[in-house]
């Protein structure tokens, strides 16, 4: 099949600035264009509405879309989201990192007495019938007294401090 229009046609510009003709029986063609080395690109039919690939706008998902958006209406250093400047982060609060050595030997305390709440639950739903213990958990329940010998210790080291 020719790629040549055929019929009368009429001459229109696309989004993307390609001469489009239009023939009678609505059929669309792009017309021949030049290269820039002097050689000639066929004309090509096309359907309604097509946008070459050289001119289609770059794909963004709802979050680029959304940051390109507040940006352009958001001056530096202000919170898009409310009024005022940005929040400061949470470690800026609460710094999760252990600054001085009571801070060390409080949080290593801090995890063994958590371990140690994890056997009391269990104990207790052992005791109401709740819980059939597997072999892991009868093993943790008896390091009841390592953990809460390791809790004395560092009490004891803390003090020393």
């Amino acid at each position: 099949m020719s790629a040549k229009p055929a019929g009368k046609t009429k001459p229109s510009c696309s989004e993307g600035g390609d001469l489009r003709v239009q023939t009678d029986n609505g059929e669309t063609f792009i017309t021949a264009t030049q290269r820039p080395d002097g050689s000639w690109r066929k004309a090509r039919r096309v359907k309604e509405g097509y946008i070459p690939q050289d001119e289609q706008p770059k794909y963004q998902n709802r979050m680029q879309l959304e940051a390109s958006s507040v940006r352009s209406s958001v001056p530096v250093g202000m919170n898009p989201r409310g009024a005022g400047a940005v929040r400061k982060p949470v470690s800026a609060i609460k710094a999760n990192v252990c600054i001085t050595p009571q801070d060390h030997f409080q949080k290593k305390i801090d995890l063994t007495k958590k371990k140690l709440e994890d056997i009391e639950g269990m104990e207790a739903r052992i005791a109401s019938g709740e819980l059939v213990p597997q072999p892991n958990q009868v093993k943790k329940i008896e390091r009841k007294q390592e953990y809460l010998d390791e809790i004395e210790k560092l009490t004891q080291e803390m003090e020393k401090l």
